[in-house]
């Protein structure tokens, strides 16, 4: 029997060759390369496209249910009215559409030009949906973090090449500050601004409102959709770049990276594989009960691209969105909407983890908390989790991943597959479709289990490269296929990583190098418990 993927069952994320959670036995070994327990990714149409993964053509849509709800506001939109919105808005943003926004075709990859739309907004209801719009209308778009400074946005809408922007009501003088930095053609940059004033649309709070200053809002285009005739395609994905991801800008100012169609279905698949194998592996049925999720990650980010977007309707899931983080408006929307999973980062989990406020509050309904975006001390997760219904015997999972790569290692259920745990100080196992390897950043040569080097990944989520930007692909690409994530790792014995740091952050003390979050772990390991926080940099001083 033909796997398909677009059947509406949760063993569409089970491919022929996935092991079985009771029998299968994962073997370590000490060969370089390493997989992830899980095995590789199920098959999938060589062009298949985010929106019609996530919204099969041929599917009837489930029973209708609230998808986001707006903690401050109340405002919901339901899946129906999701998908409903989403189409009508694609219908306005076709290229070769009625067109009224004048746009042009996105290009394929970045040997092309063409249309890039720009999303600059905080965590936003219409967000979403405005990304499965450009999905199903085949129109590339960049995630642009909503904090930038005037000269941070010119840069990045440099970048990324944006030629229109939908932008938040509030972020317009922001973008007003960078187009009056002019197109760049003073400087060394090659990429010059190409974003047209014209084609600013606007993401208003007031859904009533067709214009905020002089602009067309998204509210007024989805109307103007919806009086538009459907006309029936075949959807095209694949290789084809879907979105630009902002770089976090650790070296520098931030890059653009490419992700495409099959990058994004990819990551967006692989917590449902590893969820659908630990359900099977304790005996429930996976995927069951619907949940609800606390929603704070920002949706820019590929950690919040996974949760808000990439995953709607691959499961029942209602989401709890926070505009900004707000520690006791997050412990009431828990006990108010009895949310059951809080994706976080680490500063958040820490707050919660020493805040006196979780006293005063209902968390008895949260069945699962998790970790990204950065190393988690050891010692935070076992505090948070102590104040949650798992207790300190299931501590807080750190999962791992990169904007290059949003996906590529986390804990794994206890015995699945015959696994050690992954506690805390860990980021686990492999993830479905992923391999790996540990490499001496400077010989480029595999070390041993047990040693320390550099992570190099290997999988369907890994980006092509950086847009434009062919110098900064190869330093990633040392060798074709293998991304190197510039992440310092040590492989033990039962084949778990260790994250140790960045490479670019190790510390050289008397010849030794050193890594910051182990100065900070022994820093917030204080006996007398003197330490609450801790960040350790290096300073170069020339005397």
């Amino acid at each position: 029997m033909t796997h398909d993927i677009l059947k509406p069952h949760w063993s569409r994320y089970l491919g022929p060759s996935a092991p079985d959670p009771h029998k299968y036995i994962y073997e370590t070994h000490d060969d370089p390369i390493f997989a992830s327990p899980f095995g590789p990714f199920p098959p999938s149409p060589d062009c298949l496209n985010i929106h019609e993964l996530c919204f099969p053509p041929n599917n009837p849509l489930p029973s209708d249910y609230p998808l986001f709800i707006n903690a401050v506001t109340e405002e919901t939109i339901t899946l129906h009215q999701f998908y409903t919105r989403a189409c009508a808005l694609a219908r306005v943003l076709r290229y070769d559409g009625p067109n009224p926004l004048s746009l042009e075709k996105s290009p394929l990859n970045d040997k092309e030009d063409g249309e890039i739309l720009g999303l600059f907004s905080r965590n936003h209801l219409q967000y979403p949906a405005v990304a499965h719009a450009c999905f199903r209308s085949e129109l590339v778009f960049g995630g642009i973090s909503p904090a930038s400074t005037p000269y941070e946005l010119w840069w990045i809408l440099r970048k990324m090449q944006i030629t229109s922007i939908v932008c938040h009501e509030t972020l317009l003088p922001v973008l007003q500050g960078a187009l009056k930095l002019g197109s760049g053609d003073n400087d060394n940059l090659l990429l010059k601004l190409v974003l047209d004033p014209r084609k600013v649309i606007v993401l208003s709070d007031n859904s009533h409102l067709d214009t905020v200053s002089g602009h067309r809002t998204i509210e007024s285009l989805i109307r103007e959709g919806m009086k538009l005739p459907e006309r029936p395609r075949k959807l095209l994905g694949g290789d084809r770049m879907a979105y630009l991801f902002q770089s976090s800008g650790t070296s520098g100012l931030p890059k653009a990276m490419m992700i495409t169609h099959r990058n994004g279905y990819h990551s967006a698949m692989q917590t449902l594989i590893t969820a659908v194998q630990s359900a099977r592996f304790a005996g429930v049925e996976p995927l069951s009960p619907p949940g609800r999720t606390l929603g704070v990650i920002p949706m820019y980010h590929s950690y919040g691209m996974i949760l808000w977007i990439l995953r709607v309707n691959l499961m029942q899931n209602t989401n709890i969105l926070l505009p900004k983080w707000d520690i006791e408006l997050a412990l009431k929307s828990i006990q108010k909407y009895k949310i059951t999973h809080l994706p976080l980062v680490p500063p958040l989990v820490r707050q919660l983890a020493q805040s006196d406020l979780t006293d005063k509050y209902d968390l008895s309904s949260v069945i699962g908390a998790g970790s990204g975006a950065a190393y988690l001390p050891p010692d935070v997760a076992y505090q948070l989790a102590k104040k949650l219904p798992q207790g300190a015997a299931m501590p807080i999972p750190s999962g791992y991943g990169l904007s290059e790569a949003a996906s590529i290692a986390s804990p794994a259920a206890p015995g699945i597959f015959g696994l050690e745990p992954a506690l805390p100080g860990t980021i686990g196992y492999l993830l479905p479709g992923m391999e790996g390897r540990v490499v001496d950043p400077e010989t480029l040569k595999d070390v041993p289990k047990g040693e320390k080097g550099e992570l190099w990944a290997r999988g369907a989520v890994v980006t092509p490269g950086y847009f434009k930007d062919a110098p900064a692909t190869a330093e990633i690409f040392t060798e074709p296929g293998w991304l190197r994530t510039g992440d310092l790792v040590m492989r033990d014995q039962k084949d778990r990583i260790h994250y140790l740091d960045r490479l670019k952050e190790m510390i050289k003390v008397k010849g030794l190098q050193v890594a910051a979050t182990e100065v900070e772990d022994t820093l917030l390991d204080h006996p007398e418990g003197l330490v609450c926080d801790a960040c350790v940099v290096s300073l170069n001083v020339r005397t």
